[in-house]
């Protein structure tokens, strides 16, 4: 499993300098894509069908370089803490790997919403149940951005 994590990372890596040679120009907008899974949907794959797997999102995050709709995408470990806090006061909680998690992003240009959907849409995970992509539109903020 961490030989394919890596293999995939590698691979998102080389996209991703692709991806960020793409300049944002005045018709396109920033989204942001969390990719949502029930649990840890790759490691209860078999190998085999981890492969696939990496493969059909290898090709789609590929695609979406060549194109210059990909700015960044990188999975994420499924292991890790909620901070909160509450007059002063933090609080850190596991997050509950068994339930539904962000497994990763992508930060996408289109030139509005209805573009952003139908790539999100065209993600491969969506051949399986469990998943599921909330589309959020890069606010810019003078200053911060």
């Amino acid at each position: 499993m961490k030989k394919i994590i890596l293999s995939l990372m590698v691979l998102l890596f080389s996209l991703n300098c692709i991806a960020q040679s793409n300049n944002v120009t005045n018709t396109q907008k920033e989204f942001m894509f969390l990719v949502y899974s029930d649990g840890d949907r790759v490691a209860d794959l078999s190998s085999k069908k981890q492969q696939l797997h990496i493969q059909k999102i290898g090709a789609y995050i590929e695609n979406l370089a060549k194109t210059g709709k990909l700015r960044d995408a990188q999975p994420l470990e499924m292991e890790g803490i909620n901070i909160s806090s509450s007059k002063g006061v933090f609080s850190e909680t596991q997050l509950n790997k068994d339930k539904k998690i962000i497994a990763g992003y992508y930060h996408i240009l289109a030139k509005d919403m209805t573009e952003a959907i139908k790539i999100a849409k065209s993600d491969p995970r969506f051949e399986e149940d469990g998943w599921k992509i909330e589309i959020r539109q890069i606010k810019k903020v003078t200053g911060i951005n």
